[in-house]
């Protein structure tokens, strides 16, 4: 019984641990965090820094990389 309680303890700290607090973006082109518009770079920087592997790092990231490709098409 103890064993189990150790493990359970031990499982709970380390996904805690894991946690990386990046919050979750509905469109990674127009960055809203709690209410606020950020651009994608400020929202990289503050939440991304060492998080290669989060889901919505590399969102923001790949449309940032879009983003700057677009530009003003000339008219002739």
């Amino acid at each position: 019984m103890n064993n189990i309680f150790t493990i359970t303890l031990l499982s709970i700290v380390l996904l805690t641990a894991c946690s990386d607090e990046v919050p979750v973006v509905e469109d990674s082109h127009n960055v809203i965090v709690e209410g606020q518009k950020m651009t994608q770079a400020a929202f990289l920087q503050k939440y991304c820094v060492g998080k290669e592997f989060n889901e919505t790092c590399a969102k923001v990231q790949n449309a940032m990389s879009k983003d700057a490709t677009k530009g003003v098409v000339p008219r002739f």
